[in-house]
Protein backbone atom coordinates (compact mmCIF):
# COMPACT_ATOMS: atom_id res chain seq x y z
CA UNK A 1 0.00 0.00 0.00
CA UNK A 2 1.37 3.38 -0.93
CA UNK A 3 2.22 6.02 1.64
CA UNK A 4 0.30 9.24 2.25
CA UNK A 5 2.57 11.31 0.00
CA UNK A 6 2.40 8.93 -2.92
CA UNK A 7 0.61 9.69 -6.15
CA UNK A 8 -0.71 6.13 -6.38
CA UNK A 9 -4.32 5.13 -5.80
CA UNK A 10 -5.60 3.38 -2.74
CA UNK A 11 -8.82 1.40 -2.60
CA UNK A 12 -8.86 1.27 1.17
CA UNK A 13 -10.57 -1.29 3.32
CA UNK A 14 -10.40 -2.01 7.02
CA UNK A 15 -10.88 -5.63 5.98
CA UNK A 16 -7.11 -5.75 5.56
CA UNK A 17 -6.43 -4.61 9.12
CA UNK A 18 -7.59 -5.80 12.49
CA UNK A 19 -5.81 -4.89 15.69
CA UNK A 20 -6.80 -8.24 17.14
CA UNK A 21 -6.25 -10.49 14.14
CA UNK A 22 -3.27 -9.25 12.16
CA UNK A 23 -0.88 -11.84 10.82
CA UNK A 24 2.04 -9.89 12.26
CA UNK A 25 1.26 -8.74 15.78
CA UNK A 26 2.30 -5.23 16.76
CA UNK A 27 3.90 -4.91 20.20
CA UNK A 28 1.54 -3.37 22.75
CA UNK A 29 3.45 -0.12 23.23
CA UNK A 30 3.64 0.57 19.52
CA UNK A 31 -0.02 -0.38 19.06
CA UNK A 32 -1.06 2.09 21.77
CA UNK A 33 0.93 4.86 20.11
CA UNK A 34 -0.63 4.09 16.73
CA UNK A 35 -4.10 3.93 18.27
CA UNK A 36 -3.65 7.26 20.07
CA UNK A 37 -2.42 8.85 16.86
CA UNK A 38 -5.40 7.47 14.93
CA UNK A 39 -7.88 8.72 17.55
CA UNK A 40 -6.32 12.18 17.48
CA UNK A 41 -6.49 12.26 13.69
CA UNK A 42 -10.17 11.29 13.51
CA UNK A 43 -11.08 13.75 16.27
CA UNK A 44 -9.52 16.80 14.61
CA UNK A 45 -12.46 17.50 12.24
CA UNK A 46 -14.86 17.10 15.17
CA UNK A 47 -12.79 19.47 17.31
CA UNK A 48 -12.81 22.02 14.49
CA UNK A 49 -16.61 21.77 14.34
CA UNK A 50 -17.01 22.00 18.12
CA UNK A 51 -14.80 25.09 18.34
CA UNK A 52 -16.80 26.67 15.52
CA UNK A 53 -19.99 25.95 17.47
CA UNK A 54 -18.51 27.33 20.71
CA UNK A 55 -18.69 23.96 22.48
CA UNK A 56 -15.89 23.97 25.02
CA UNK A 57 -13.99 21.15 26.73
CA UNK A 58 -16.07 21.04 29.97
CA UNK A 59 -19.25 20.58 27.93
CA UNK A 60 -17.62 17.92 25.74
CA UNK A 61 -16.22 16.02 28.74
CA UNK A 62 -19.71 15.66 30.21
CA UNK A 63 -20.95 14.22 26.91
CA UNK A 64 -17.97 11.85 26.69
CA UNK A 65 -18.49 10.55 30.22
CA UNK A 66 -22.18 10.02 29.55
CA UNK A 67 -21.40 8.08 26.35
CA UNK A 68 -18.79 5.94 28.13
CA UNK A 69 -21.28 4.98 30.84
CA UNK A 70 -24.12 4.30 28.40
CA UNK A 71 -22.00 2.05 26.16
CA UNK A 72 -20.48 0.17 29.10
CA UNK A 73 -23.93 -0.45 30.57
CA UNK A 74 -25.46 -1.57 27.27
CA UNK A 75 -22.67 -3.51 25.59
CA UNK A 76 -20.53 -4.91 28.42
CA UNK A 77 -23.02 -6.74 30.61
CA UNK A 78 -22.18 -10.15 32.07
CA UNK A 79 -24.71 -12.99 31.76
CA UNK A 80 -27.32 -10.43 30.66
CA UNK A 81 -27.00 -8.61 33.99
CA UNK A 82 -26.32 -4.87 33.98
CA UNK A 83 -22.78 -4.07 35.09
CA UNK A 84 -22.29 -2.56 38.53
CA UNK A 85 -21.08 1.00 39.03
CA UNK A 86 -17.71 -0.41 40.04
CA UNK A 87 -17.40 -2.44 36.85
CA UNK A 88 -18.30 0.59 34.71
CA UNK A 89 -15.71 2.60 36.62
CA UNK A 90 -13.14 -0.11 35.89
CA UNK A 91 -14.05 -0.31 32.20
CA UNK A 92 -14.23 3.42 31.50
CA UNK A 93 -12.23 5.29 34.12
CA UNK A 94 -15.29 7.45 34.88
CA UNK A 95 -15.46 8.17 38.62
CA UNK A 96 -18.01 6.08 40.49
CA UNK A 97 -19.96 9.11 41.70
CA UNK A 98 -20.27 10.28 38.07
CA UNK A 99 -21.28 6.78 36.99
CA UNK A 100 -24.08 6.73 39.55
CA UNK A 101 -25.21 10.24 38.64
CA UNK A 102 -25.28 9.50 34.92
CA UNK A 103 -27.07 6.18 35.37
CA UNK A 104 -29.65 7.87 37.57
CA UNK A 105 -30.54 10.07 34.62
CA UNK A 106 -32.12 6.90 33.20
CA UNK A 107 -30.14 7.21 29.98
CA UNK A 108 -32.07 10.32 28.97
CA UNK A 109 -30.24 12.79 26.79
CA UNK A 110 -29.79 15.94 28.78
CA UNK A 111 -27.49 18.59 27.32
CA UNK A 112 -24.86 19.92 29.68
CA UNK A 113 -25.80 23.03 31.59
CA UNK A 114 -22.21 24.17 31.48
CA UNK A 115 -22.64 26.32 28.41
CA UNK A 116 -19.77 28.31 27.00
CA UNK A 117 -19.30 31.95 27.83
CA UNK A 118 -20.16 32.88 24.25
CA UNK A 119 -23.46 30.99 24.34
CA UNK A 120 -24.47 32.56 27.65
CA UNK A 121 -23.55 36.06 26.50
CA UNK A 122 -25.44 35.68 23.21
CA UNK A 123 -28.51 34.33 24.97
CA UNK A 124 -28.49 37.26 27.38
CA UNK A 125 -27.92 39.90 24.69
CA UNK A 126 -30.80 38.53 22.63
CA UNK A 127 -33.32 38.14 25.45
CA UNK A 128 -32.57 40.00 28.69
CA UNK A 129 -32.78 43.63 29.70
CA UNK A 130 -30.94 45.97 29.58
CA UNK A 131 -29.13 44.35 26.66
CA UNK A 132 -32.38 43.55 24.84
CA UNK A 133 -35.46 45.79 24.88
CA UNK A 134 -38.81 44.46 23.63
CA UNK A 135 -37.11 41.65 21.79
CA UNK A 136 -34.58 43.89 20.05
CA UNK A 137 -30.87 43.47 20.96
CA UNK A 138 -29.51 46.90 21.82
CA UNK A 139 -26.35 48.55 20.57
CA UNK A 140 -23.84 48.37 23.41
CA UNK A 141 -20.98 50.62 24.44
CA UNK A 142 -17.67 48.80 24.73
CA UNK A 143 -17.13 49.94 28.34
CA UNK A 144 -19.20 51.46 31.13
CA UNK A 145 -22.65 50.68 32.51
CA UNK A 146 -24.75 48.14 30.59
CA UNK A 147 -21.89 47.71 28.13
CA UNK A 148 -20.32 44.77 26.33
CA UNK A 149 -17.76 44.67 29.11
CA UNK A 150 -20.54 44.45 31.71
CA UNK A 151 -22.17 41.62 29.79
CA UNK A 152 -18.90 39.71 29.47
CA UNK A 153 -18.06 40.12 33.15
CA UNK A 154 -21.40 38.58 34.12
CA UNK A 155 -20.37 35.23 32.63
CA UNK A 156 -16.59 35.19 32.33
CA UNK A 157 -15.28 33.26 35.32
CA UNK A 158 -12.05 32.12 33.71
CA UNK A 159 -10.11 35.40 33.64
CA UNK A 160 -11.01 35.96 29.99
CA UNK A 161 -11.01 39.69 29.34
CA UNK A 162 -13.96 41.34 27.63
CA UNK A 163 -11.58 42.83 25.06
CA UNK A 164 -10.45 39.33 24.02
CA UNK A 165 -14.05 38.18 23.61
CA UNK A 166 -14.87 41.32 21.60
CA UNK A 167 -11.94 40.80 19.22
CA UNK A 168 -13.00 37.19 18.68
CA UNK A 169 -16.61 38.22 17.96
CA UNK A 170 -15.47 40.93 15.56
CA UNK A 171 -13.39 38.37 13.69
CA UNK A 172 -16.31 35.93 13.55
CA UNK A 173 -18.60 38.69 12.30
CA UNK A 174 -20.98 38.30 15.23
CA UNK A 175 -20.64 42.00 16.08
CA UNK A 176 -19.63 45.10 14.16
CA UNK A 177 -18.10 48.27 15.55
CA UNK A 178 -19.88 51.51 14.73
CA UNK A 179 -18.21 54.88 14.16
CA UNK A 180 -19.15 55.96 17.70
CA UNK A 181 -17.28 52.92 19.08
CA UNK A 182 -20.43 51.02 20.02
CA UNK A 183 -21.08 47.38 19.16
CA UNK A 184 -23.99 46.03 17.16
CA UNK A 185 -25.03 42.37 17.25
CA UNK A 186 -25.18 40.97 13.70
CA UNK A 187 -28.22 38.70 13.74
CA UNK A 188 -27.76 37.59 10.11
CA UNK A 189 -24.29 36.24 10.86
CA UNK A 190 -25.61 34.36 13.89
CA UNK A 191 -28.52 32.89 11.94
CA UNK A 192 -26.08 31.58 9.34
CA UNK A 193 -24.52 29.50 12.12
CA UNK A 194 -27.79 27.98 13.32
CA UNK A 195 -28.08 24.27 12.59
CA UNK A 196 -31.44 22.64 11.98
CA UNK A 197 -32.69 19.63 13.90
CA UNK A 198 -32.67 17.56 10.70
CA UNK A 199 -29.05 18.49 9.96
CA UNK A 200 -27.88 17.45 13.42
CA UNK A 201 -29.96 14.25 13.35
CA UNK A 202 -28.44 12.97 10.11
CA UNK A 203 -25.00 14.27 11.06
CA UNK A 204 -25.11 12.04 14.14
CA UNK A 205 -26.78 9.04 12.51
CA UNK A 206 -24.61 8.91 9.41
CA UNK A 207 -21.29 9.42 11.16
CA UNK A 208 -22.21 7.07 14.01
CA UNK A 209 -22.95 4.22 11.60
CA UNK A 210 -19.77 4.91 9.62
CA UNK A 211 -17.81 4.89 12.89
CA UNK A 212 -19.52 1.66 13.95
CA UNK A 213 -18.51 0.10 10.63
CA UNK A 214 -14.89 1.24 10.91
CA UNK A 215 -14.37 0.32 14.55
CA UNK A 216 -16.18 -2.97 14.05
CA UNK A 217 -13.82 -3.85 11.24
CA UNK A 218 -10.86 -3.27 13.54
CA UNK A 219 -12.04 -5.57 16.34
CA UNK A 220 -14.38 -8.15 14.78
CA UNK A 221 -13.64 -11.13 12.55
CA UNK A 222 -16.85 -10.53 10.61
CA UNK A 223 -16.18 -7.47 8.46
CA UNK A 224 -18.54 -4.83 7.10
CA UNK A 225 -18.09 -3.53 3.59
CA UNK A 226 -15.96 -0.36 3.60
CA UNK A 227 -14.06 1.04 0.65
CA UNK A 228 -12.65 4.40 -0.43
CA UNK A 229 -10.76 5.61 -3.49
CA UNK A 230 -7.84 7.96 -2.82
CA UNK A 231 -5.59 9.90 -5.18
CA UNK A 232 -3.37 12.91 -4.61
CA UNK A 233 -1.06 15.09 -6.72
CA UNK A 234 -4.02 16.03 -8.93
CA UNK A 235 -4.45 19.28 -10.84
CA UNK A 236 -7.46 21.46 -10.12
CA UNK A 237 -8.96 20.53 -13.49
CA UNK A 238 -8.59 16.81 -12.81
CA UNK A 239 -9.98 17.19 -9.31
CA UNK A 240 -13.08 19.01 -10.55
CA UNK A 241 -13.59 16.34 -13.21
CA UNK A 242 -13.42 13.57 -10.62
CA UNK A 243 -15.67 15.52 -8.27
CA UNK A 244 -18.38 15.86 -10.91
CA UNK A 245 -18.12 12.19 -11.87
CA UNK A 246 -18.18 11.03 -8.25
CA UNK A 247 -21.34 12.99 -7.47
CA UNK A 248 -23.16 11.74 -10.56
CA UNK A 249 -22.21 8.08 -10.06
CA UNK A 250 -22.93 8.16 -6.33
CA UNK A 251 -26.37 9.67 -6.83
CA UNK A 252 -27.24 6.96 -9.36
CA UNK A 253 -26.30 4.23 -6.87
CA UNK A 254 -28.17 5.89 -4.00
CA UNK A 255 -31.32 6.46 -6.07
CA UNK A 256 -31.32 2.86 -7.31
CA UNK A 257 -30.83 1.46 -3.80
CA UNK A 258 -33.45 3.80 -2.39
CA UNK A 259 -36.02 2.50 -4.88
CA UNK A 260 -35.10 -1.11 -4.12
CA UNK A 261 -35.10 -0.62 -0.34
CA UNK A 262 -38.46 1.15 -0.37
CA UNK A 263 -40.08 -1.73 -2.26
CA UNK A 264 -38.56 -4.31 0.10
CA UNK A 265 -39.60 -2.31 3.16
CA UNK A 266 -43.24 -2.21 2.02
CA UNK A 267 -43.09 -5.95 1.49
CA UNK A 268 -41.39 -6.73 4.82
CA UNK A 269 -43.70 -4.54 6.91
CA UNK A 270 -46.36 -7.19 6.33
CA UNK A 271 -44.23 -9.85 8.07
CA UNK A 272 -43.92 -10.34 11.83
CA UNK A 273 -40.35 -11.59 11.91
CA UNK A 274 -37.39 -9.55 13.27
CA UNK A 275 -36.66 -6.37 11.34
CA UNK A 276 -33.29 -4.73 10.76
CA UNK A 277 -31.98 -1.43 9.45
CA UNK A 278 -29.76 -0.69 6.48
CA UNK A 279 -27.67 2.37 5.66
CA UNK A 280 -25.38 3.00 2.72
CA UNK A 281 -23.57 6.32 2.77
CA UNK A 282 -21.55 8.20 0.22
CA UNK A 283 -19.20 11.06 0.96
CA UNK A 284 -16.72 13.06 -1.08
CA UNK A 285 -13.84 15.04 0.37
CA UNK A 286 -11.27 17.21 -1.37
CA UNK A 287 -8.85 19.79 0.00
CA UNK A 288 -9.96 22.27 -2.68
CA UNK A 289 -12.63 24.69 -1.56
CA UNK A 290 -15.79 24.87 -3.68
CA UNK A 291 -15.72 27.64 -6.23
Amino acid sequence: MSGPNSAASVIFSHNSLSLGYTDVMIDENKQNKLLNSAIKQLMKPLMRFLIDQQITLPTLMEVIKSAYVEVAEKDFSIADKPPTDSRINLLTGVHRKDVKRLRDLNQQHKPSERLSINSLMLASWMSEEPYCIKGIPQTLAINGDNSFETLANEYSRQNIHASSIMESWLQLGWVSKNDDQTLKLNMDALHDKQLTEDQLFFFAQNLADHMATSTGNLINKQKHFERAVFYNKLSQTSLLTLKKSAKEQSMRVLKDLNQQALALQKQDKKTSGPHYRFRLGSYLYTDLDDE
